[in-house]
């Protein structure tokens, strides 16, 4: 008896969370817009002032909504939509993103530095994700992107230490802008990207013989890069014209593809393999009698 009574409470929460949710879907999208709104309105009229030092309006849309997304982040939590515990899936960190901005405003400690964290109500436009289906397809494509990009950008970030302390040795007795490496690292971003400010420049044959070196080698990495991306995209969106195509899976589906692959090759260089390679070897060799 107990335990058809507990069964059947639980079954009255669970609905009443999904008819708070199924509320809460309806506004969800206006609000994310209303709330950027604000929030541009209010830094422009009190740019050097938080929500309690400005217009009392500000702060109370700013509860209003706070509450309205905390109350939606718990009955999800009590929901659990079956995709794992809902705390650590990334619509639900992306939901907690959204409600953190208004409770650290409680923390003693942060309160100087209020009018800077209310900039963090922007991380609420994440929520339109779990609505825009275009927005989970562009998302898609830089997630598949991201595994050939990894190759890419750990060259680009070889070729950019190995120049930036070449230019600390070379330029760096001639230039005191050269001497910090994290100006170095600004001029060779800047460069590398062909944006090119001119707010630096090697003065030494050496500095700009490295320079000149760099700017070939990153173009064509950085072009790598544009393809990778142009790649991936062109297979997403392809696979997107299927009505019946849905993104979010294809985020497991490509995950677990990945992780298959990097368990095949996870012994390339290392002592294993070569022994791998070392019996095969043995094995194409003809028998002699």
């Amino acid at each position: 008896m107990n335990d058809q009574r507990e069964f059947t409470e639980q079954t009255h929460w669970d609905d009443l969370a999904r008819r708070g949710i199924d509320l809460i879907d309806q506004i969800i999208i206006p609000l994310i817009w209303y709330n950027t709104i604000i929030l541009a309105i209010e830094c422009d009229l009190y740019p050097d002032s938080s929500s309690r030092e400005s217009h009392p309006f500000f702060l109370w849309s700013e509860r209003v909504v706070a509450t309205i997304f905390t109350v939606e982040y718990v009955l999800r939590c009590r929901r659990n939509s079956g995709r794992g515990f809902y705390p650590v899936t990334p619509f639900g960190i992306i939901d907690l993103l959204a409600i953190v901005p208004f409770w650290i405003g409680f923390v003693p400690a942060l309160s100087p530095y209020l009018h800077l964290v209310r900039t963090l109500r922007l991380v609420r436009m994440l929520k339109l994700f779990r609505y825009s289906r275009g927005l989970q397809v562009m998302m898609l494509g830089f997630y598949r992107a991201y595994f050939n990009l990894r190759p890419l950008l750990l060259t680009a970030l070889m070729v950019i230490l190995f120049t930036m302390f070449s230019l600390y040795q070379i330029e760096g007795a001639q230039q005191e802008e050269f001497r910090d490496l994290f100006t170095v690292g600004w001029f060779l971003e800047v460069t590398g990207t062909t944006v090119g400010y001119g707010d630096l420049s090697p003065q030494t044959t050496g500095g700009r013989a490295i320079v000149m070196l760099y700017m070939i080698v990153g173009l064509a990495i950085f072009m790598a890069c544009f393809s990778a991306i142009t790649s991936a995209f062109d297979q997403v969106f392809e696979q997107a014209e299927d009505p019946e195509f849905q993104p979010l899976d294809q985020f497991r589906v490509i995950r677990e593809k990945q992780e298959e692959l990097e368990e095949l090759y996870k012994d390339i260089g290392t002592t294993a393999d070569e022994d791998a390679m070392a019996e095969e070897e043995a094995e194409r060799e003809p028998i002699e009698h």
